[in-house]
């Protein structure tokens, strides 16, 4: 009889794979289940957390080419002198990618749908909270010889105009977006799935089907190897399949599975 031998690297390995895969579906798990703001709250700090990534490795960057250009006695172009080191650039992409993920996040589970207003309202928020944040242009331009100084400008109109260009930009990418995808075709693969799901109150496990395709024709063929091999936790797995050995005298293509057993 072959002796199986425990592999330290194998499980670290299966562990670091699969264990934020577990706490993600954990946590939209629990947002799903609570207001839209909480869900909003808790994407945009985990879009605040990639944001501040970027903007380390942007500002490291930014660092070195001032660094080596001071070192040769190359003359620094403004912008360089403008853009901050990496906590600087931490702090600005964290806010402009955590706003703009957190309210887009929002928009989507308060009203219902995924549209281009609701980009357009998330880069206009990042935007602005990005100019206010990052200061802009604090300091009037040098008035010339003999003229009294300029007034510096208002922080507020700087920030409108900020979300102004923001949210043309990302609203112009995500028409084209659309138009290069072609038109949406409805969707009627996973009409009794996505009943099926929100029935038993795992509609945050929709995603998860689809990615196996595990669509309506299939519906009646999931076993526990098919919902393993698509990332759903015992618990919701075990409930799926009770619900589907309950309805399978029923389950036909294209109807949804009821809520309740019909009365006899």
């Amino acid at each position: 009889m072959a002796v199986v031998q425990d592999d330290p690297l194998a499980r670290m390995r299966a562990f670091i794979s699969e264990k934020p895969e577990q706490l993600k579906q954990q946590l939209n798990a629990w947002t799903a289940k609570q207001p839209a703001w909480v869900e909003g709250m808790v994407t945009g700090l985990t879009g605040s957390m990639q944001g501040a990534f970027l903007g380390v490795v942007m500002g490291s960057v930014g660092r070195m080419n001032v660094d080596a250009a001071a070192a040769s006695g190359s003359p620094l172009a403004p912008q360089m002198l403008k853009m901050g080191g990496p906590v600087v650039q931490a702090r600005n992409f964290a806010v402009m990618t955590g706003v703009n993920s957190g309210v887009a996040a929002f928009m989507k589970r308060w009203r219902g749908k995924e549209d281009v207003q609701n980009q357009l309202v998330a880069a206009f928020c990042s935007g602005a909270c990005f100019s206010l944040v990052s200061g802009g242009i604090t300091s009037a331009p040098a008035a010339p010889p003999g003229m009294p100084p300029a007034a510096p400008p208002n922080p507020l109109m700087a920030a409108f105009s900020a979300g102004v260009v923001f949210a043309l930009f990302q609203g112009g990418f995500y028409k084209l977006g659309e138009m290069w995808g072609g038109p949406k075709s409805e969707d009627t693969d996973y009409v009794r799935v996505k009943a099926m799901l929100k029935s038993l109150g795992l509609s945050q496990y929709e995603k998860n089907v689809r990615k196996g395709l595990l669509n309506d024709a299939t519906i009646g063929l999931w076993d526990t190897a098919a919902l393993q091999e698509v990332r759903i936790p015992a618990g919701p797995r075990l409930l799926i399949l009770a619900h589907i050995d309950q309805y399978r005298h029923i389950l036909r293509p294209a109807m949804p599975v009821p809520k309740a057993l019909p009365h006899e």
